[in-house]
């Protein structure tokens, strides 16, 4: 199986974020300044932070040539279990009316003093 590393301009983090395989993309983002490597200064609430995690994820698949319809699955990564509700909400409303892709949802440590991480697969339809 051939595959292809792919990075999205101005949403680099620490880690790849993107692997295409051809027939499906593999995806993730955090919401990182990568300046200070620090999480952005936009992602005020764990929610906004989730959008913008959606967004970077939306412009990373579209340079590998997918939209979030195409997405299937998705992990939700976060650092606390009182955020739990405030991110899935988030991600809820950014995928609404649906198709909503599989998800699971983790909490764990990350990076720095970011909250949140998603990770998606996306299948060229």
């Amino acid at each position: 199986m051939s595959q292809k590393t792919c990075f999205s301009t101005g949403t680099a983090y620490p880690g790849g974020q993107c692997v295409d395989s051809g027939h499906m993309v593999f995806a993730s983002a955090l919401a990182v300044d990568e300046r200070t490597l620090d999480r952005a200064a936009e992602a005020t609430t764990p929610a906004e932070e989730t959008r913008i995690v959606l967004q970077r994820i939306e412009k990373i698949l579209a340079e590998a040539g997918c939209t979030m319809r195409d997405v299937v699955k998705a992990t939700v990564f976060f650092t606390d279990e009182a955020i739990r509700f405030d991110v899935l909400f988030a991600f809820r409303d950014y995928f609404a009316p649906g198709p909503f892709p599989s998800r699971g949802s983790f909490g764990i440590g990350l990076w720095r003093d970011c909250r949140v991480q998603i990770d998606v697969v996306a299948v060229r339809s």
